[in-house]
């Protein structure tokens, strides 16, 4: 059951979601990285008090977070990273209608007001070829095998493993450095043999990527970042 309501934080009043699941065994907080709503999931049993002290104590967290979000325009000349590395974006107007990476510039042609649009979906298309590969490679590895790899571009999840081997992904995650981008990769093809965070699953991602740690707390300290740009 989820509870629909505002939080007020100073002189604004922001939209905060209250998820109960019988499931959770503590309180978990997060912001939206796209909207900076608040989004809670507690116990189902527990109190409204507890969770009203759970936001109270969490204020200047809430706070901090929602000062992170920048949303960015996808415009002509601005820089956003390709792979890890900074690009130039330059929207040329004219034909041919593609995307090309060159030096240190992604060049998008055709009209102008397609260009965000058409950047979206050659990073889409990135993102599965990039990610088709690493799969591949992982699976082999492991000695396992999966149904599908789907892209999409889920608010808060780079990743999932379904219990019929399907594999989907973010596709924000052509815009990480390329380990970043195999270890998440190495992460769901990890579940197809352990669908849990247990210490015989990480044993699995270790013998994919022995440095996945590195990848992960990449992920952690800077992933926010790259829900930053808004292409609609």
């Amino acid at each position: 059951m989820t509870e629909a309501r505002y939080l007020r934080i100073g002189s604004e009043d922001i939209p905060l979601k209250v998820r109960r699941n019988a499931q959770a065994k503590r309180m978990t907080l997060r912001v939206d990285r796209t909207s900076g709503d608040i989004k809670v999931t507690t116990p189902k049993r527990i109190s409204e008090k507890a969770v009203n002290q759970f936001l109270t104590a969490h204020m200047d967290w809430i706070a901090n977070e929602r000062a992170k979000l920048s949303l960015e325009p996808i415009n002509d000349g601005m820089i956003l990273p390709y792979l890890g590395e900074k690009r130039k974006l330059v929207f040329t107007g004219i034909a041919p209608r593609s995307v090309e990476c060159l030096n240190e510039e992604l060049q998008v042609g055709g009209p102008f007001d397609m260009a965000a649009g058409r950047l979206e979906k050659w990073f889409r298309a990135q993102a599965k070829e990039k990610l088709e590969v690493a799969c591949r490679r992982y699976a082999n590895q492991l000695e396992v095998s999966y149904g599908r790899i789907s892209i999409g571009d889920m608010k808060s999840r780079w990743g999932s493993c379904s219990s019929s081997g399907t594999l989907r992904f973010n596709w924000r995650l052509v815009l990480a450095p390329p380990a970043v981008l195999d270890y998440v990769a190495a992460h769901e093809v990890s579940h197809l043999l352990e669908m849990n965070h247990s210490e015989r699953f990480w044993a699995h991602v270790a013998r994919c990527m022995p440095d996945f740690d590195k990848q992960r707390k990449w992920l952690k300290q800077d992933g926010g970042s790259l829900f930053n740009y808004q292409f609609g």
